[in-house]
């Protein structure tokens, strides 16, 4: 497979007119058909899988299939890693990369799309568009900026364009110093695996604090001293869903006597030697200074082991939690999140949560009523902004209409809840969500409709993606009624 495939494809699209799909790993909602009038050739680039890396230089380029943990595993022989989205290891560099990169490694490395370098990018038309140093003749992807205007915003801003601009067939990324083992020493089988980090390179703690403003306030202080790898608050639930082996015993868990208050007000702090053990110690002096002067404690040794075994490698090293998530449930749903300020993200916190309680409370099943037990709040560059998503888990219903029907119910409220308390849900405004928010964010989705209409005038490119184009849909929607009209009463068809 290579790019000049994907550029025929989309130029038949536009001579026949059917619609395109591209896909990573294929494990998003915009990878299937979303407007069920149009015909959809979905892109799938399993041949497109390489990997080059420029080890002296820190960064790699990579083509549309790579997952992140090859990425990864290639990275550590050469002593270096890259941030992994919480979507999981087994998912496309390329794909997440323009599509979302939020990581819970973001303390030190930063928010995922700034980890986006040069790109090759196949335009709807089936035109090329290099991005960056890779717009030079012979030019590589050590740079994502210029010439002139950074085109990457165009790319991507919170979120990506869902396949709705063409297809990228090849993205440098940045790679970054990995102090660890060059391969993750673990012990166990599946699902009850464990990660050993070593003692001298690594210290990872759990940490519970008097109040969840007591958590926020240590958060930022850790981000002014730059110390540490990872800085995220977490919910109780997540313990549980991490080191439980089946929905029984993560249901165990959580009901059992002592557990809520041994995880209450958690803050997860992960210290890494980069440069040698002294800074390691040095760290490590600075967060117990800023445990005492905010009241943090150690929580329980169990709690300690699971962090530093379990969920710390499975959520900011090497990201499993998915599979871990529907081992519980089944599946889950965000309710809300967004890229803002780290207090935003508190403030989210504290108004949503009974909301989502009272949502939920004679909806079980499908719902799990698990008290908001996997929200999250993730410092980003060292607490200059921060990340916060609030998922709860569900079981699927085996009446699909209906559950369908109050996750929309449950989408539409928690849009008029963010409007009410002024805490928009940021990158999930997308498809009609555009229409719905964007009157109270600056009127974004019109810059984007004439984005889409510039480079995508034939509609070819996954249709319905970033925002529906209305006038479009009202067009081709009358043209196929009126086809389907004429087939029933055409002689010999469907029909007569």
């Amino acid at each position: 497979g290579k790019r000049e495939d994907i550029q025929e494809i989309y130029r038949l699209a536009n001579r026949f007119d059917f619609k395109v799909i591209p896909t990573g790993s294929h494990l998003f909602m915009s990878c299937e058909p979303t407007i069920p009038i149009y015909d959809y050739l979905t892109i799938d680039p399993k041949r497109m899988d390489r990997i080059w890396i420029d080890e002296e230089n820190m960064y790699a380029v990579v083509e549309p299939y790579t997952t992140w943990a090859r990425l990864q595993v290639e990275a550590m022989k050469r002593g270096l890693t890259c941030y992994i989205p919480t979507a999981g290891a087994q998912t496309s560099v390329v794909a997440n990369l323009t599509f979302q990169g939020y990581h819970m490694a973001a303390h030190r490395l930063g928010a995922g799309y700034r980890s986006m370098l040069a790109m090759e990018w196949v335009l709807p038309n089936g035109e090329i568009m290099n991005i960056g140093s890779a717009s030079s003749p012979g030019g590589e992807y050590f740079w994502g900026e210029g010439p002139g205007a950074d085109l990457r915003g165009m790319v991507k801003g919170v979120w990506g364009f869902f396949g709705g601009l063409g297809m990228c067939t090849k993205a440098g990324i940045k790679l970054f110093p990995w102090p660890g083992p060059d391969k993750l020493p673990t012990k166990g089988d599946t699902p009850d695996k464990r990660v050993f980090l070593p003692e001298d390179k690594f210290k990872i703690y759990a940490i519970g604090f008097p109040t969840l403003d007591s958590v926020i306030d240590a958060m930022y202080e850790i981000g002014r001293s730059e110390i540490g790898t990872v800085c995220v608050y977490m919910e109780k639930g997540w313990l549980a869903m991490e080191t439980c082996l089946s929905q029984e015993h993560f249901f165990s868990m959580v009901e059992a006597e002592g557990y809520q208050e041994s995880v209450e007000n958690m803050l997860v702090v992960m210290l890494a030697a980069y440069t040698s053990k002294k800074q390691l110690e040095y760290e490590d002096d600075v967060l117990r200074t800023i445990m005492d002067d905010y009241g943090g404690k150690l929580l329980p040794d169990e709690v300690q082991e699971g962090m530093a075994q379990v969920l710390v490698p499975d959520l900011m090293i090497r990201p499993n939690v998915v599979f871990r998530g529907f081992r519980v449930a089944g599946s889950f749903f965000d309710v809300k999140g967004a890229h803002d300020s780290i207090d935003h993200g508190a403030v989210a916190h504290k108004t949503t949560l009974p909301f989502i309680k009272d949502f939920v409370k004679d909806k079980s099943p499908p719902f799990v009523d698990d008290e908001g037990g996997h929200h999250y709040i993730c410092s980003y560059d060292f607490g200059h902004s921060g990340f916060f998503e609030m998922p709860f888990i569900y079981e699927p219903d085996a009446d699909y209409k209906n559950l369908k029907t109050l996750l929309k119910g449950l989408t539409a409220r928690a849009y008029l809840h963010d409007a009410r308390h002024k805490t928009y849900p940021g990158g999930f405004v997308v498809s009609v969500g555009a229409d719905i928010m964007g009157p109270f964010m600056g009127g974004f989705q019109k810059i984007i409709r004439k984005v889409k209409a510039t480079f995508d005038p034939n509609y070819v490119s996954n249709p319905g993606w970033p925002v529906l184009m209305w006038s479009r849909l009202s067009k081709d929607g009358i043209k196929y009624a009126m086809n389907s009209y004429r087939d029933k009463r055409s002689p010999g068809g469907p029909e007569r």
